[in-house]
């Protein structure tokens, strides 16, 4: 579930909630790229900081762990929902960046593209123009029907050959 902004606000000391404040939205579009990255550290740092304490206080509570110092009274609830709002605030700044590094690329793309445009533009043309002039032709397609060629001394031989033979055995 969401945490509403005077919700984190009051759950965070000043010096955090500066720092996430910097993640809503007006102000993240026109934070610059290493103040987006420095800010993710620290929200990490934190997160880990307060999962790692709403973490201890729910064994502590269940009694699989020891308490850990002398005056730390209260529940899991509040650090667990301070992680959240930490999360909230990292999964803007990752947001923004992806947001920025995809903006990039495409800029990328589009001046790939037209650089290349201009270049096939700027080429000589792949074909002469269309005119009139004398050609050879189109190409010849060999019949395959006419290549086995019988020579005329051959045709009709066959024929005339039956006819003697049989002038033979007639007599």
């Amino acid at each position: 579930m969401s945490i509403s902004s005077k919700r984190a606000k009051s759950l965070l000391n000043h010096d955090e909630w500066t720092l996430v404040e910097q993640t809503l939205r007006p102000k993240v579009a026109e934070a610059a790229e290493a103040d987006l990255r420095a800010a993710g550290r620290s929200l990490r740092l934190l997160h880990d900081k307060e999962r790692d304490l709403a973490r201890a206080k729910r064994r502590i509570t269940k009694g699989t762990a020891e308490p850990r110092g002398g005056s730390f009274p209260g529940t899991s609830a509040r650090p667990a929902e301070r992680t959240q709002v930490f999360a909230q605030a990292l999964i803007r700044i990752n947001d923004e960046i992806v947001r920025r590094e995809s903006v990039a690329a495409r800029a990328a793309m589009l001046e790939g593209q037209q650089r290349v445009l201009a270049a096939k533009r700027a080429a000589p043309a792949r074909r002469p123009a269309n005119s009139r002039t004398a050609g050879t032709g189109p190409a010849s397609i060999p019949n395959a029907k006419r290549s086995s060629h019988v020579p005329g001394s051959k045709v009709g031989s066959v024929s005339q050959q039956g006819k003697r033979a049989q002038a033979r055995k007639d007599g």
